[in-house]
């Protein structure tokens, strides 16, 4: 008989707070705590002879997770940066939705909408740059286990291009999640001269010969393509 593994969750995250699309994974995970916390009230009375009772009036959820923050080709992850992105907001802009799930496709599988809390850690001089991030719930959370997302494969995402601005023949890098076995990018209709998958959130591409002005970037797998990011060119 073998004992699980603490590190058996993957989290994702996403700004579609309707739970259904955008999924970017939270990487450099280094520790996890979901939690459901009950709201317990005394319902002792003379008829549980002189045993207390408790009855269960509201609950809440939380999640805590520590992250190292770490840099590909000088980008943070872009799940990271999602989540960040939430600091100081309100409304909305404050909330994220997020799914945790078992890597071995078991049943523990959760998806919900939260409220951000970002605080650093490990912040001495010798330390490794970490990042402590609470999700509140503000919702009921779902349990997803009968279809845990760690089963399917996932539809390209590209959340940002950097830099802007760039002409033919530029290197430009396209940051998002599910890259890996990309077949295709295209700067509006036009395919890359070259791109290169890095890892899964990472392609660096070279821009093919085009007009200045408005070229969407798209990233394609065997699975469909990506949502078409903003990017502006140069001639």
């Amino acid at each position: 008989m073998s004992t699980a593994l603490a590190r058996k969750f993957k989290l994702q995250v996403t700004r579609d707070l309707t739970l259904q699309s955008g999924f970017l994974p939270l990487n450099g995970l280094n520790d996890f705590n979901p939690n459901i916390n009950p709201n317990l009230e005394d319902a002792s009375d003379y008829d549980t002879n002189g045993w207390s009772s408790s009855e269960v009036t509201m609950q809440d959820w939380t999640a805590e997770a520590g992250i190292f923050r770490r840099k590909t080709a000088g980008v943070y992850d872009a799940g990271q940066e999602l989540v960040r992105a939430c600091v100081g907001q309100f409304g909305d802009a404050a909330r994220v939705g997020l799914r945790w799930f078992d890597r071995d496709g078991g049943p523990e599988a959760y998806s919900g909408v939260a409220l951000v809390t970002w605080k650093r850690s490990n912040t001495g001089v010798k330390n490794l740059e970490q990042a402590t991030v609470t999700f509140t719930g503000t919702d009921v959370p779902l349990n997803i286990g009968i279809q845990n997302p760690y089963q399917t494969l996932l539809k390209p995402v590209v959340t940002n291009v950097t830099p802007g601005g760039q002409g033919s023949g530029a290197s430009v890098a396209i940051a998002g999640s599910s890259f890996t076995g990309a077949t295709a990018v295209k700067f509006g209709a036009t395919a890359a001269t070259s791109f290169a998958v890095i890892n899964d959130q990472l392609i660096t591409a070279i821009l093919p010969t085009g007009s200045a002005g408005s070229a969407p970037v798209t990233v394609t797998t065997a699975v469909d393509t990506s949502n078409a990011a903003p990017y502006t060119r140069a001639a």
